[in-house]
């Protein structure tokens, strides 16, 4: 999937991973209003392209995203059509849905919506520069992105609470020790830690996968009857795929099975 007319932003295909950067390192990746479009945008093509079977997300530069660009929101009023918290609600929402594994690679300085941005992933793999922060307390303001809902999801409502009231940030090794990323590496092997994670996902069921995160994303808000149901229909709609079909034979001819994402 080639993807025209970015700014803030590159994207490209690494076989069946697509790899979206967010790319103003000069300003730590901050989101602008103007951003967010083109973050949907890409966000919103990946998910449809079946070509596209794993998404990762990480940064340029030293920091993966410092939020919102406070310069700007600063700047802004509430005659603006449109407020950079609604829209960003639609991409961390479309990302939270996405029915593909995305990972996030989390570079360096993660914090306030970029915070947020790395919590809708199904994965976080973390540099040793990395930092997390739901910043928003120190500006007067509470989450605005998400974090609300996904951080307790990851490190339990009291930790949670704490990190929010206060807006500390933890480095890398204590994001691993509370649950908040799956493992962290030396900055010059993230990206290819997440890569080589990303194309185990890519190679796998598509169409399985992305039942089976609906479900989990599900899980948080649905009683198990309602959830037993859910695993039902995806059940229904895996048996109408090749690569169940491919499972079973090759489980039975005692071989690897090679999934096509159909």
């Amino acid at each position: 999937m080639e993807i025209s007319g970015l700014n803030s932003l590159t994207w490209r295909m690494d076989g069946a991973v697509g790899v979206l950067t967010l790319n103003k390192p000069e300003r730590l990746n901050a989101i602008a209003n103007r951003d967010i479009d083109e973050l949907d945008r890409v966000v919103m093509l990946a998910g449809r392209d079946p070509g596209v079977r794993a998404m990762v997300i990480t940064g340029a530069g030293r920091g993966f995203c410092s939020g919102a660009d406070v310069k700007e929101w600063h700047a802004r009023s509430d005659r603006d059509e449109e407020s950079w918290p609604a829209k960003m609600h639609r991409v961390i929402t479309r990302l939270y849905w996405l029915p593909k594994p995305v990972i996030a690679a989390v570079n360096g300085v993660a914090v306030g919506g970029g915070c947020d941005l790395a919590l809708t992933a199904d994965m976080r793999f973390a540099s040793t520069t990395a930092r997390f922060g739901e910043v928003y307390a120190q500006r007067g303001i509470c989450p605005d992105a998400g974090g609300s809902y996904l951080l307790p999801r990851l490190v339990g409502e009291a930790r949670a609470a704490e990190l929010i009231y206060t807006g500390r940030i933890v480095d890398a090794a204590e994001a691993l020790r509370i649950g908040l990323v799956s493992e962290v590496v030396e900055p010059e092997a993230l990206l290819d830690r997440a890569m080589e994670q990303a194309r185990i996902f890519a190679a796998g069921p598509t169409i399985a996968i992305g039942e089976a995160k609906l479900n989990i994303r599900r899980g948080h808000s649905i009683g198990i009857e309602e959830a037993l149901r859910g695993e039902l229909r995806a059940g229904h709609r895996c048996a109408q795929t090749e690569d169940m079909a491919e499972g079973l034979k090759a489980a039975i001819d005692k071989r690897a099975p090679v999934f096509v994402g159909r």
